[in-house]
Protein backbone atom coordinates (compact mmCIF):
# COMPACT_ATOMS: atom_id res chain seq x y z
CA UNK A 1 0.00 0.00 0.00
CA UNK A 2 1.31 3.44 -0.89
CA UNK A 3 2.70 5.53 1.96
CA UNK A 4 -0.03 8.16 1.50
CA UNK A 5 -2.71 5.47 1.75
CA UNK A 6 -1.19 4.17 4.97
CA UNK A 7 -1.27 7.69 6.43
CA UNK A 8 -4.88 8.14 5.29
CA UNK A 9 -5.83 4.76 6.80
CA UNK A 10 -4.38 5.82 10.16
CA UNK A 11 -6.20 9.15 9.95
CA UNK A 12 -9.49 7.38 9.21
CA UNK A 13 -8.95 4.92 12.08
CA UNK A 14 -8.43 7.75 14.58
CA UNK A 15 -11.47 9.66 13.24
CA UNK A 16 -13.83 6.69 13.31
CA UNK A 17 -12.60 5.61 16.74
CA UNK A 18 -13.22 9.13 18.08
CA UNK A 19 -16.71 9.22 16.57
CA UNK A 20 -17.66 5.84 18.02
CA UNK A 21 -16.16 6.79 21.40
CA UNK A 22 -18.31 9.94 21.42
CA UNK A 23 -21.52 7.95 20.91
CA UNK A 24 -20.50 5.43 23.58
CA UNK A 25 -19.78 8.23 26.07
CA UNK A 26 -23.13 9.85 25.34
CA UNK A 27 -24.88 6.52 25.88
CA UNK A 28 -23.09 5.95 29.19
CA UNK A 29 -23.08 9.46 30.68
CA UNK A 30 -26.30 11.03 29.40
CA UNK A 31 -28.49 8.21 28.03
CA UNK A 32 -31.52 10.53 27.83
CA UNK A 33 -29.77 12.33 24.95
CA UNK A 34 -30.07 9.17 22.85
CA UNK A 35 -33.72 10.07 22.27
CA UNK A 36 -32.56 13.10 20.28
CA UNK A 37 -29.81 11.39 18.30
CA UNK A 38 -30.47 9.78 14.89
CA UNK A 39 -30.16 6.26 16.29
CA UNK A 40 -32.63 3.38 16.33
CA UNK A 41 -34.79 4.45 13.41
CA UNK A 42 -34.32 1.10 11.71
CA UNK A 43 -36.31 -0.65 14.46
CA UNK A 44 -39.38 1.41 13.57
CA UNK A 45 -38.93 0.62 9.88
CA UNK A 46 -38.63 -3.12 10.52
CA UNK A 47 -41.55 -3.40 12.95
CA UNK A 48 -43.72 -1.08 10.86
CA UNK A 49 -46.72 0.94 11.97
CA UNK A 50 -49.32 -1.85 11.49
CA UNK A 51 -51.69 0.20 9.34
CA UNK A 52 -55.11 -1.37 8.82
CA UNK A 53 -55.67 0.13 5.37
CA UNK A 54 -53.91 2.08 2.64
CA UNK A 55 -55.87 5.19 3.64
CA UNK A 56 -54.40 5.02 7.16
CA UNK A 57 -50.90 4.82 5.68
CA UNK A 58 -51.47 7.73 3.29
CA UNK A 59 -52.71 10.10 5.98
CA UNK A 60 -50.40 8.94 8.79
CA UNK A 61 -48.11 11.95 8.34
CA UNK A 62 -50.88 14.36 9.35
CA UNK A 63 -50.69 13.33 13.01
CA UNK A 64 -49.54 16.16 15.30
CA UNK A 65 -45.79 16.23 15.91
CA UNK A 66 -43.56 17.75 18.55
CA UNK A 67 -41.96 20.55 16.52
CA UNK A 68 -38.98 21.05 18.83
CA UNK A 69 -38.13 17.35 19.06
CA UNK A 70 -38.55 16.85 15.32
CA UNK A 71 -36.39 19.86 14.45
CA UNK A 72 -33.69 18.83 16.90
CA UNK A 73 -33.65 15.25 15.60
CA UNK A 74 -33.42 16.51 12.02
CA UNK A 75 -30.54 18.79 13.03
CA UNK A 76 -28.66 15.95 14.69
CA UNK A 77 -29.38 13.68 11.70
CA UNK A 78 -27.94 16.22 9.25
CA UNK A 79 -24.95 16.83 11.52
CA UNK A 80 -24.41 13.08 11.76
CA UNK A 81 -24.58 12.76 7.97
CA UNK A 82 -21.85 15.39 7.60
CA UNK A 83 -19.66 13.75 10.25
CA UNK A 84 -20.02 10.36 8.56
CA UNK A 85 -19.29 11.80 5.09
CA UNK A 86 -16.13 13.73 6.03
CA UNK A 87 -13.87 10.62 5.87
CA UNK A 88 -15.42 9.53 2.56
CA UNK A 89 -14.50 12.95 1.17
CA UNK A 90 -10.95 12.49 2.49
CA UNK A 91 -10.78 9.19 0.63
CA UNK A 92 -12.12 10.83 -2.53
CA UNK A 93 -9.27 13.33 -2.49
CA UNK A 94 -6.60 10.98 -1.14
CA UNK A 95 -7.21 7.73 -3.02
CA UNK A 96 -8.98 8.83 -6.18
CA UNK A 97 -7.10 8.43 -9.46
CA UNK A 98 -6.98 11.16 -12.08
CA UNK A 99 -8.45 14.62 -11.83
CA UNK A 100 -10.83 15.46 -9.02
CA UNK A 101 -14.26 16.78 -9.91
CA UNK A 102 -14.66 19.82 -7.65
CA UNK A 103 -18.46 19.84 -7.93
CA UNK A 104 -18.65 16.18 -6.88
CA UNK A 105 -16.29 16.84 -3.97
CA UNK A 106 -18.64 19.59 -2.76
CA UNK A 107 -21.71 17.41 -3.32
CA UNK A 108 -20.27 14.67 -1.12
CA UNK A 109 -21.11 16.87 1.89
CA UNK A 110 -24.19 18.64 0.52
CA UNK A 111 -26.03 15.67 -1.02
CA UNK A 112 -26.48 13.72 2.26
CA UNK A 113 -27.99 16.83 3.89
CA UNK A 114 -30.54 17.19 1.08
CA UNK A 115 -31.37 13.47 1.08
CA UNK A 116 -31.77 13.51 4.88
CA UNK A 117 -34.23 16.40 4.64
CA UNK A 118 -36.21 14.76 1.83
CA UNK A 119 -36.49 11.45 3.70
CA UNK A 120 -37.61 13.30 6.83
CA UNK A 121 -40.37 14.98 4.80
CA UNK A 122 -41.70 11.95 2.92
CA UNK A 123 -41.33 9.21 5.54
CA UNK A 124 -44.61 7.69 6.73
CA UNK A 125 -46.44 9.39 3.85
CA UNK A 126 -47.09 7.45 0.68
CA UNK A 127 -48.72 10.48 -0.94
CA UNK A 128 -45.66 12.67 -0.38
CA UNK A 129 -43.37 9.93 -1.68
CA UNK A 130 -45.31 9.73 -4.95
CA UNK A 131 -45.32 13.52 -5.21
CA UNK A 132 -41.56 13.60 -4.78
CA UNK A 133 -41.13 10.93 -7.48
CA UNK A 134 -43.12 13.10 -9.89
CA UNK A 135 -41.07 16.20 -9.07
CA UNK A 136 -37.76 14.36 -9.52
CA UNK A 137 -38.96 12.92 -12.84
CA UNK A 138 -39.60 16.45 -14.09
CA UNK A 139 -36.13 17.72 -13.23
CA UNK A 140 -33.56 17.63 -16.00
CA UNK A 141 -30.04 16.76 -14.91
CA UNK A 142 -27.25 18.16 -17.10
CA UNK A 143 -24.20 16.87 -15.25
CA UNK A 144 -22.70 13.62 -16.51
CA UNK A 145 -20.29 11.51 -14.53
CA UNK A 146 -17.29 10.71 -16.73
CA UNK A 147 -15.79 8.30 -14.19
CA UNK A 148 -17.69 5.40 -12.64
CA UNK A 149 -15.67 5.91 -9.44
CA UNK A 150 -17.37 9.29 -9.01
CA UNK A 151 -20.72 7.48 -9.22
CA UNK A 152 -19.66 5.15 -6.39
CA UNK A 153 -18.95 8.11 -4.13
CA UNK A 154 -22.28 9.74 -5.06
CA UNK A 155 -24.12 6.50 -4.21
CA UNK A 156 -22.27 6.38 -0.89
CA UNK A 157 -23.43 9.94 -0.15
CA UNK A 158 -27.03 9.00 -0.99
CA UNK A 159 -26.80 5.92 1.23
CA UNK A 160 -25.55 7.96 4.18
CA UNK A 161 -28.33 10.51 3.62
CA UNK A 162 -30.97 7.76 3.57
CA UNK A 163 -29.56 6.27 6.78
CA UNK A 164 -29.55 9.65 8.51
CA UNK A 165 -33.03 10.52 7.27
CA UNK A 166 -34.47 7.29 8.69
CA UNK A 167 -32.68 8.00 12.01
CA UNK A 168 -30.39 5.01 11.48
CA UNK A 169 -27.07 6.84 11.29
CA UNK A 170 -25.36 3.74 12.70
CA UNK A 171 -25.94 2.02 9.36
CA UNK A 172 -24.45 5.02 7.57
CA UNK A 173 -21.42 4.90 9.86
CA UNK A 174 -20.81 1.20 9.20
CA UNK A 175 -21.23 1.76 5.46
CA UNK A 176 -18.80 4.69 5.59
CA UNK A 177 -16.18 2.61 7.42
CA UNK A 178 -16.39 -0.32 5.01
CA UNK A 179 -16.52 1.92 1.94
CA UNK A 180 -13.53 4.05 2.96
CA UNK A 181 -11.22 1.20 3.91
CA UNK A 182 -12.25 -0.89 0.90
CA UNK A 183 -11.38 1.94 -1.47
CA UNK A 184 -8.01 2.33 0.29
CA UNK A 185 -7.22 -1.39 0.13
CA UNK A 186 -8.66 -2.09 -3.32
CA UNK A 187 -8.66 1.22 -5.20
CA UNK A 188 -11.08 1.34 -8.13
CA UNK A 189 -9.46 1.35 -11.56
CA UNK A 190 -9.74 4.41 -13.75
CA UNK A 191 -12.16 4.08 -16.66
CA UNK A 192 -10.58 3.67 -20.07
CA UNK A 193 -13.30 5.89 -21.53
CA UNK A 194 -12.37 8.73 -19.20
CA UNK A 195 -8.71 8.35 -20.18
CA UNK A 196 -9.56 8.64 -23.85
CA UNK A 197 -11.76 11.69 -23.28
CA UNK A 198 -8.97 13.55 -21.45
Amino acid sequence: MHQHRIYLAKKLTVYYASLIAFFVLVALLVPEWLNYLPIGGLNELVTGNNFNSIEDEIFASYAPLNTFTGAFQLTTAMTGAILVMIPIRWVYFGAHFGKHNISIAANLLLLPIVVTGIVAIVQNSLALAFSLAGIVAGVSYRTRLKDSTDALFIFAAIGVGLAAGTLAIGIGLVMSIFFSFTVLIIPPAKDESSKESN
